[in-house]
């Protein structure tokens, strides 16, 4: 009897070992299991985040599209009936004066205030994100894109509270008519009762002091907008090397 119980304390010390050995394993085990479904919890977040960052990148690429194009268009007009003031050997016609007129008052509101980034910020969500140059990128877009909101409120400003209140007074706007046809600006010439003397514009000091500060305003604009261009971008060639199973869609309105 003895020597039995030397025997059962082993059996039970290694029986017990065994215990805590499968115990250990099975906490192992667990763990690890707990680990991959949360690392592929946050893997699908970061997806859905990185989608998210996709869209806003899509449908500031379509506003910096047609507001870069008009804005174009502006100072393209602008400049051509500055240098009609200040060279009168150079003669336009009564359509090209009247038509450039037409286009000073053009607008377009591309800045779209970047909600996203504060929504991931402020929730924390952003942390999410593995790449760093893409968080960093993200967080330059949204800085140039407030900067480009301060840019266009001075020139939608200047142009609703000075341009238009001096063309009002000194032409007739109802004989031309501008439209979006599809993902083009169409123009139409339509009568109107009114006599229309554009023409006489090209002699006036006012005038040409407007179009010096249309100039300077909407020529501002365009710096934010090529900054923006080269962060989408980025942007994009970021999602399509660290995300490619991210698919980057165009944005459609018409």
């Amino acid at each position: 009897m003895k020597n039995l119980y030397p025997a059962l304390r082993k059996q039970n010390a290694m029986s017990f070992s065994r215990l805590i050995i499968s115990f250990i394993i099975l906490l192992i085990t667990v763990f690890l299991m707990s680990s991959c479904t949360e690392n592929q919890s946050n893997e699908d977040k970061e997806k859905k985040i990185v989608e998210r960052i996709g869209t806003e990148v899509a449908f500031y690429k379509f506003h910096f599209k047609y507001g870069a194009k008009r804005m174009t268009e502006v100072i393209a007009a602008a400049e051509a009936l500055l240098e009609a003031i200040q060279n009168p050997e150079i003669e336009l016609t009564e359509n090209q004066i009247e038509l450039n007129i037409h286009k000073l008052t053009w607008l377009w509101l591309a800045a779209t205030p970047t909600t996203e980034y504060n929504a991931l910020t402020n929730s924390g969500e952003i942390s999410l994100l593995t790449s760093e140059t893409l968080k960093r990128k993200f967080r330059e877009m949204n800085f140039d894109q407030e900067k480009l909101l301060q840019f266009e409120a001075l020139q939608i400003n200047y142009v609703n509270q000075e341009l238009r209140p001096y063309l009002n007074k000194h032409i007739d706007k109802t004989t031309l008519k501008t439209r979006q046809n599809f993902d083009a600006l169409e123009t139409i010439k339509v009568s109107s009762p009114f006599q229309n003397s554009p023409k006489t514009l090209l002699k006036e000091r006012e005038f040409a002091n407007l179009l010096v500060d249309l100039l300077f305003f909407t020529k501002r604009i365009m710096l934010p907008y090529n900054r923006l261009n080269n962060i989408m971008a980025d942007m994009e060639n970021i999602i399509a090397k660290d995300y490619p199973d991210v698919e980057l869609k165009e944005y459609k309105p018409f």
